[in-house]
């Protein structure tokens, strides 16, 4: 009988380790892996995927029968994450949910745990993909994003909001950069061309970010906009960029998200200047979010 092809989250952790003892005489095991992490079980395929990118998520499912999802380290691979973990959690069960549909998996497997509150398992099944779950809860001490590999000097930060009533997507994306430029008024300035987001400091003529829509990536309930430029940006980043605003489907909510970011500034600095502020206007947009009625004009098809 051929094996099943058995996809884990990762084996960086207790419960990876687990189930490739339990899994790797029956099964075909497949499992996510850093790039820079070295891989020690010769019975594996490791993928070098990013879980964080929809398309390579979807590329790593394809051929797969059955997906194991549970935390791994894996999972928060980056220098600073700010944002708590549920939000981080969820933001990778809707890209593994969205993957198992396009690449019809028979069945996703949710590994419960005690701190969970049944929101990862209604993610999971939002696309269609069935979904069972363990009957007995893993017992957790705590869930914390401290994990990191050493050589990671990029930044992710993931926040959850309420979606406005009759806002789309695409209307929040846009209305953010209005709103960045009204809310720190004289301080930050957003100029918007050709679907591009020039950002400014006070009256510097040079932007501080550069941000460009991209429409290939996009969807209708994904808008992602690449860091292109800017003097807060690394040049020689390793990673693509990125500012993504997602629409869950099982909720009247979306994800902000800012992926694998490389700041030009020194890091200490960083964590004293510039990462405290993004996290403090990212809090303040979500609570823009909650008292917000109207629904802003439709941007032109230049902006």
């Amino acid at each position: 009988m051929e094996k099943k092809k058995v996809l884990l989250m990762g084996v960086n952790g207790r419960i990876g380790e687990h189930l490739y003892e339990e899994l790797k005489d029956t099964s075909e095991l497949y499992a996510f892996s850093a790039a820079h992490e070295e891989d020690y079980f010769e019975d594996v395929n490791f993928i070098k995927k990013d879980l964080f990118i929809l398309p390579d998520v979807e590329d790593a499912l394809a051929g797969i029968d059955i997906v194991i999802f549970y935390e791994d380290p894996i999972m928060r691979l980056n220098r600073l994450t700010q944002g708590k973990f549920s939000d981080l959690y969820m933001l990778i069960a809707d890209n593994i949910a969205r993957a198992s549909m396009v690449n019809e998996i028979e069945q996703i497997i949710y590994i419960a745990d005690e701190l969970s509150d049944g929101s990862i398992l209604s993610v999971l099944g939002s696309y269609g993909t069935p979904v069972n779950e363990t009957q007995t809860p893993i017992r957790r001490y705590g869930k914390n994003l401290n994990y990191r590999i050493k050589d990671y000097n990029s930044v992710r930060s993931v926040q959850r909001a309420p979606m406005p009533s009759g806002w789309t997507i695409e209307n929040i994306a846009w209305y953010y950069f209005g709103w960045l430029d009204e809310i720190v008024y004289n301080f930050v300035n957003t100029v918007i061309e050709n679907k591009t987001v020039y950002i400014h400091l006070l009256d510097n003529p040079s932007p501080v970010l550069i941000l460009k829509l991209n429409e290939e990536s996009s969807t209708e309930d994904i808008i992602i906009f690449e860091i292109i430029g800017g003097k807060l940006r690394k040049n020689m980043a390793k990673k693509t960029q990125r500012f993504e605003f997602r629409k869950l489907a099982v909720s009247d909510e979306f994800i902000m998200a800012l992926h694998d970011y490389e700041p030009s500034l020194p890091w200490p600095i960083y964590k004293l200047t510039q990462a405290p502020i993004h996290l403090l206007v990212s809090r303040i947009y979500q609570v823009e979010m909650i008292i917000n009625k109207t629904v802003p004009e439709k941007r032109s098809k230049n902006n």
